[in-house]
């Protein structure tokens, strides 16, 4: 890269064995030399995502898999219920690029469910993949929530593909 330019890196955290709150600090080397650079990621990882706050995202996990030759799986509907006292609006953070494209409602109101719908983009149909994605809430805390989305794309007799790219959880 020239001096000056940018790009966007995908880090990784597999969350499957931690719980409660974490922080962890990946390094970015680059050939510019010494001090490497590093940034900071805290996070809660909720053990039971069914007993959340501000939100209850079900399912927790959007699992689009699809195993049948004929029927195409790709969109999925998710509910987002608030189950705070508060109106809340909900802005999308962050998604992978190329892969889904995502329905969410501006706000949830006070103690109501809204809901959201995923769509695979036609690229992504024949793939599996283990992504996430992240949403803010306008919240004291300004939460966010970060939802894992996995496919996997098999055919009967066929053996499963594995995922391409990695855990986003």
């Amino acid at each position: 890269m020239a001096v000056g330019d940018s790009t966007r890196l995908e880090i990784i955290f597999n969350t499957k064995r931690y719980r409660n709150k974490m922080t962890k600090k990946p390094r970015i080397e680059t050939n510019e030399g010494p001090p490497h650079k590093s940034v900071t990621i805290i996070t809660n990882v909720v053990a039971r995502p069914d007993s959340t706050y501000p939100l209850i995202i079900k399912p927790y996990k959007l699992d689009i898999s699809q195993f049948s030759p004929t029927k195409v799986r790709d969109e999925m509907k998710f509910n987002i219920t608030n189950v705070s006292d508060k109106d809340l609006t909900v802005t999308l953070i962050s998604k992978p690029e190329g892969v889904f494209d995502l329905q969410l409602p501006d706000r949830v109101e006070a103690g109501k469910s809204a809901q959201g719908i995923l769509k695979l983009r036609p690229d992504a149909i024949e793939t599996s993949f283990e992504k996430s994605f992240t949403i803010e809430l306008n919240d004291d805390k300004t939460s966010r929530f970060t939802i894992p989305v996995k496919r996997t794309r098999r055919t009967p007799g066929e053996p499963a593909k594995k995922a391409t790219a990695g855990h986003g959880h």
